[in-house]
Formats: C-alpha cells, sequence, structure tokens
C-alpha cells in the first residue's frame, strides 16, 4: 500500500498502462520546437537523423505520439549510411513494442540496443546505454525480480552512466536504487542513495527538457525517507528546498506528491491539522491531474490521521472510497482489514467482524493459491524424475549391447591405443621444445619489461623529489621573504613615518612606493605558500584562492563536498598547487565568464574537477607541445598515483577531471 513509485523513469508506459504519471513542471514546447526548427535547417543527413531521433523521444515525453512517429520515421529514412545511427536506432525504435503492448518484444529490442551500442567507447553511447539497462531492470522489477533490477542497477547502469558524466542520469539511477531500498523498507540504505542523487542532480549543469523536474522529484522522496527515518530537521531543509521552486509552479502535477511528503511530515510530528492541510491540498491536485496513485495514497495518509483523532465517519469514508478505487487485490485485502478496526472502534462488532472475514477469506485466497503452486512444482518435479528414471533404464540397457559388442573388439582398440600413446609422446616432445622456445622469447620480453618499469619508477621517484625539493624551496623563499626582506620594508616604512613626523617633509611618493612593494611583496610570499593552508584548512585555502583569481569579468564558483577529511599537509599543498596552475592556465588563456571549481572525496580518492565555459583549445595539439603549467600539473598528479582527463572544444569550454589517492593522516598514524 505504501510502496513509492517512480513515475518519470520510462515515459513510455504512459501509453499503456494508467499507473504511469508524466511529472512536469513547466511548458517545454518553445525548448522542442526550437530544436525541431534547429532540425530542419541543418544539411548534413546524419545530424539530422540523430536530431529527428531525439525529437521523437522528447514528442512522446509531451504525449504527441503523432509527431513522435513523423520525427522517427524522418530518422530511420536518412540513417541508414551511417552504422552508429544504425546501432542507436534500435533503441530508439524499441518504443513502438510498448506502443503495440509487445514487453517481450521490447525487452529482446533493448538487450539487442545495449549489445550493438558497447563496441562505442563515448561518452554518448555510455549514457544510452545506462538508459536501456536501466528501462530492462524495470521490466525484470515488473516481473518481480527486485534482486535482478537491483543487482543490474548498482553493478551495470551505474558505473556505466558515470562515464558519461550525465549528472541527471546518475541521480536518476541511484534515486531507483533507493526506491527499492525504501520498498523493502531498509531506510538507512535508501537515505545513502538519495544522498547521491540529490548530490548528483544538484551538480548537473546541463540544461535539459527534464532537469528541473527530476531536482523536484529527488527532494520529495528524499524528504519523505528523511520523514520516516525522523530526521526531521534535514527533511524541511529538502522540502524547503522544493517548494521554492514549486510555489512559481501551482498547476504543476509534481504538487501531488509534495503535499504527500509535507503532510507526512506534519503527521509524524503530531501535527495533526497541518498534516490534515497538506493533504487536503495535494487531494485537490491530484483530482485535477487525474492521477489516481497519489490520490489513493493521500487518502489513505489522511485516514491514518483521522483515525488517529478518532474521527471515524471520516475516516470511514476514505476507506470506502479506496476500497471502490483501487484495482489492486493487496491494497483492497489491507482496506477491509482498517474497516474493521474502524467498525470495531465504533463498536458495530458485527461489521467488523464481516470485513476481518473479507480480509481474511482474501488472505486464505492468495495463501492458497500459493498451495496450489507448490502443489503443481511438486507434480513437475515427480514426473521428472519418473521421466529419468525410465530414460535411466533405456540406459541401462544400451550399455549392456554395447559391452556385448566392444568385447569383440577390444584387441583391435588395444593396438589402436597404443599406436596413439606412442604419437601423443612423440607430438608431447615436439610441443614441450616449442613452447621451451617460446618461454626463452617470454623471458626476454619480461626482462625488458622490468627494465622500462625500473626506468619509469626512476624517472617517478627524480619527478617527486624535484616536487619536493620545489616546495622546500617555496617555503624558504617564503619566509625568508616574509622575515627578511618584509621586516626591512617594514622597518624603512616605520622610520619615513618618523622623518614625516619630526621634519614635517612630504614624501608622499616613496611613500606610496613603498606601500606597493611591501603588498608585492605579501603577495609574493602568499602565491609561494599561503597562510591559510599552513595555519587554517585545505578548504579555507583553496576558497582564498578563488576569491583572489575572481574579478569583474571571470566569477569562479567553488564547491567543497567534504564534510570531514583530515589529509596530511604535505597532500593539501599538492592539491592546492594543481588547483592554483589550473586557475591560473584559465584566468590567462580561456577567456571564461564563468569557472566551476569543485572537490569530493570517497574514502582514499580525492576527486577535482574545474569547468570553464571559455574559448577552449584543441587536445591533439596539446599532446604535441605540452606547456610548463601543464606539466606542473601532470607531475603532480603521478606524484600522487592519480588519474587526469581534459576534454575540451573550441568554443565551447574546457572540463578537467582529476582523481588523486590520497591517505588521511589517521591512517598514515597507523
Amino acid at each position: 500500500m505504501s510502496k513509492i513509485g517512480f513515475y518519470l523513469i520510462l515515459i513510455f508506459f504512459s501509453t499503456t498502462t494508467y499507473s504511469q504519471v508524466i511529472l512536469s513542471l513547466e511548458d517545454h514546447s518553445g525548448y522542442i520546437d526550437s530544436i525541431a526548427k534547429v532540425t530542419k535547417n541543418i544539411k548534413s543527413d546524419s545530424l539530422k537523423s540523430l536530431y529527428s531521433f531525439r525529437l521523437s523521444k522528447l514528442y512522446l515525453i509531451v504525449q504527441d505520439v503523432e509527431k513522435s512517429k513523423k520525427y522517427l520515421a524522418q530518422a530511420n529514412r536518412l540513417k541508414t549510411k551511417f552504422p552508429y545511427l544504425n546501432d542507436l536506432s534500435i533503441y530508439y525504435n524499441s518504443f513502438s513494442f510498448m506502443d503495440k503492448g509487445d514487453t517481450d518484444g521490447f525487452e529482446k529490442t533493448l538487450l539487442e540496443a545495449n549489445k550493438k551500442l558497447k563496441k562505442y567507447n563515448n561518452t554518448e553511447a555510455y549514457r544510452f546505454r545506462a538508459s536501456i539497462l536501466h528501462n530492462y531492470g524495470i521490466l525484470q522489477q515488473r516481473k518481480n525480480n527486485e534482486k535482478g533490477y537491483m543487482k543490474l542497477m548498482v553493478n551495470e547502469a551505474i558505473p556505466i552512466a558515470k562515464k558519461s558524466r550525465d549528472y541527471e542520469l546518475i541521480s536518476s539511477l541511484y534515486k531507483a536504487v533507493a526506491i527499492i531500498f525504501m520498498n523493502t523498507g531498509e531506510r538507512e540504505k535508501a537515505n545513502e542513495y538519495l544522498s547521491e542523487a540529490q548530490n548528483y542532480i544538484e551538480r548537473a549543469l546541463k540544461k535539459t527538457p527534464t532537469l528541473a523536474e527530476s531536482k523536484m522529484e529527488t527532494y520529495i522522496i528524499n524528504a519523505e525517507n528523511l520523514v520516516e527515518l525522523k530526521h526531521f530537521y534535514d527533511a524541511k531543509k529538502v522540502l524547503d528546498k522544493a517548494f521554492s521552486t514549486l510555489k512559481h509552479f501551482p498547476e504543476s502535477n509534481l504538487n501531488d506528491f509534495y503535499f504527500y511528503s509535507e503532510g507526512l511530515y506534519y503527521a509524524k510530528q503530531n501535527k495533526n491539522s497541518n498534516a490534515l492541510e497538506s493533504y487536503k491540498k495535494g487531494m485537490k491536485s491530484a483530482e485535477k491531474h487525474q492521477n489516481l496513485i497519489a490520490l489513493n495514497r493521500l487518502k489513505f495518509a489522511e485516514y491514518q490521521v483521522l483515525f488517529k483523532l478518532k474521527n471515524y465517519l471520516k475516516a470511514k469514508n476514505n476507506l470506502d472510497y479506496l476500497i471502490k478505487n483501487t484495482p489492486f487485490i493487496l491494497d483492497k485485502k489491507n482496506y477491509y482489514n482498517e474497516l474493521a478496526k474502524v467498525y470495531n472502534a465504533i463498536s458495530e462488532y458485527d461489521k467488523a467482524y464481516f470485513y476481518s472475514n473479507k480480509y481474511n477469506t482474501i488472505n486464505d485466497s492468495i495463501n492458497n493459491t500459493n498451495f496450489q503452486n507448490e502443489i503443481v512444482a511438486l507434480e513437475a518435479k515427480y514426473k521428472k524424475a519418473e521421466s529419468e528414471r525410465k530414460i535411466n533404464l533405456l540406459l541401462s540397457q544400451n550399455e549392456k549391447a554395447i559391452l556385448m559388442v566392444n568385447n569383440t573388439r577390444l584387441n583391435t582398440i588395444l593396438f589402436g591405443v597404443l599406436s596413439f600413446l606412442l604419437f601423443l609422446s612423440v607430438l608431447f616432445l615436439w610441443i614441450f621444445n616449442k613452447n621451451q622456445k617460446k618461454l626463452s622469447a617470454q623471458k626476454e620480453i619480461n626482462l625488458k619489461q622490468d627494465l622500462i618499469a625500473f626506468e619509469n619508477r626512476h624517472k617517478l621517484s627524480v619527478s617527486k623529489a624535484l616536487i619536493q625539493g620545489e616546495e622546500i624551496e617555496r617555503k624558504r623563499i617564503a619566509r625568508d621573504l616574509h622575515d627578511g626582506l618584509g621586516s626591512m620594508l617594514s622597518g624603512l616604512k616605520i622610520h619615513l613615518n618618523l622623518a614625516k613626523k619630526e621634519k614635517g617633509e612630504i614624501i608622499n611618493g616613496v611613500d606610496t612606493l613603498l606601500d606597493n612593494s611591501i603588498k608585492e611583496l605579501r603577495n609574493i610570499s602568499q602565491n609561494l605558500m599561503p597562510e591559510s593552508l599552513l595555519e587554517l584548512s585545505l578548504e579555507h585555502a583553496l576558497k582564498d584562492l578563488c576569491a583572489a583569481n575572481s574579478n569583474t569579468t571571470t566569477k569562479i564558483e567553488f564547491q567543497y563536498l567534504i564534510k570531514k577529511s583530515k589529509l596530511p599537509k604535505n597532500y593539501e599543498i599538492m592539491i592546492y598547487r594543481i588547483i592554483q596552475e589550473l586557475l591560473n592556465n584559465a584566468s590567462k588563456y580561456a577567456n571564461a565568464s564563468r569557472v566551476l571549481v569543485s572537490c569530493s572525496q570517497n574514502q582514499d580518492v580525492f576527486f577535482i574537477t574545474v569547468e570553464d565555459n571559455g574559448i577552449g583549445f584543441a587536445i591533439l595539439d596539446t599532446k604535441n607541445k605540452t606547456g610548463m603549467g601543464l606539466k606542473n600539473i601532470k607531475n603532480r598528479v603521478e606524484f600522487l598515483n592519480g588519474k587526469l582527463e581534459i576534454e575540451s572544444k573550441i568554443n565551447q569550454g574546457t572540463s578537467t577531471y582529476i582523481e588523486l589517492n590520497v591517505i588521511n593522516e589517521n591512517q598514515e598514524d597507523e
């Protein structure tokens, strides 16, 4: 009864069953029409085909079936010369099976599409494969194979989606797994996955027709789960995030679900009047959108509050409505049980007995069906055992006949066996000699590989020493500048001020020049070794660095998504230098108006993402001719056994993704 529905997962189910709801926040027709206009003017057949496929899906989302079919036909007509589009078309054409109600055909086509797209190693192919596996998983869930659905999501769909870097898609997959845990009552595990889902959806920058709806749905589901865990403070924060957007869209059907979560938040804290008011708003919205699933959930939630308040008449009316309007026999069974409780509470024991009996009848019927299924299964096992016994008897008779024939041929077979053994011996010696030669050649290859590995380790060791030496020298120079030259300049300024007071001479030019010298000295010392990094934390140092690099033309946004992390100081310095170099490159060469710096950590892996909307550059040119800045970054990444990935397109910006292997201080102590 309280199962959570995941309504934005499969848009095609909206044409085949009433239980799926397309969530909408705002009118996307303008966005879709603009893509249709672009598609009309494209000259290239491959691009026109790709855009037509996308339009067919978008029109399916807004339930314009005719236009969806029109663009699908156009895409299929233009795709024939392009292998990738031919393979991709299998996925887009699979939705036609759902239109016919052919679930098996749809399932087979999804598997075929996934198999075809495995040979492409680009982000778009990964995105499509993750969506395909998601859809296939939901089909398994509809067959009551929850475990299969879960394994598919965690082991295949989510890892592939992460390769696509489509944060909205990754969020939806984490949300799907969370809902499975919610439906099985494992709320703590659900909370882990919902936290990840919310984290990814809030990091999604790419505008899509479903981004706003996905974000609202994530907030609403997360709030409901937090309420069930009695984390009321966190639940209120998430509900407020959802409401800050939904208040501008009073006609959206997302309000059907928002008011359910809000009512649950109040009900769990015994704020019953507030809960009833929220449920009332939700039911009004659900009735307007003809959303039967949401309406039934709201009615039952309202019943629970009414029963608690001993308003049995209204509570009974809700149950009467639910019994009349639910299509599910299991839900009806539960409603009969609740109705028996209501009649028992108002001392109408005959009716309480009547509905209790109806509940037991359905329960017994379900159990009896299970018993009959067990009988059928036992009968099938018995018949199988009988068949195997008969087959074994026939095999025994055949073996006796074969044995008699074999006795007459025994001498011939023995001679043949001896000849064959002699042949095998010769063959073995020949193969052994050949393998010895191969082993010698392989040993030589292994020796060369060991020498190369030793040389690489030596280079890395030298690189580490250079980097460490550089940091030590930076510290020394910064200390000398601060303690030596800095103190001298400060003393000179004091003497200058005393001279001005005693002699009354005005030497503003020298005074200003001295102030600027002291300021420049501090900047150089700060750049060499920032005090905030040594005295405070990596987060404070990076905040100061981003603020120092921000100006009127370039806005730098900084996200530090780590709650508790204490790294050794040499690791923090290395991370600071990498981000400092990346920001230096962005400010000098990218001409970007917006730069995003994001830091996160998962156990011993530290993630750095720096994205800008600048002019970009050609990656191939960078590989052939690498500047000192990028070399320094690569050396530091190698020092921490990390990975560096750069994506850049001319006039479309640059994205740098870095993974570093780090050790927390408590681990290092151990």
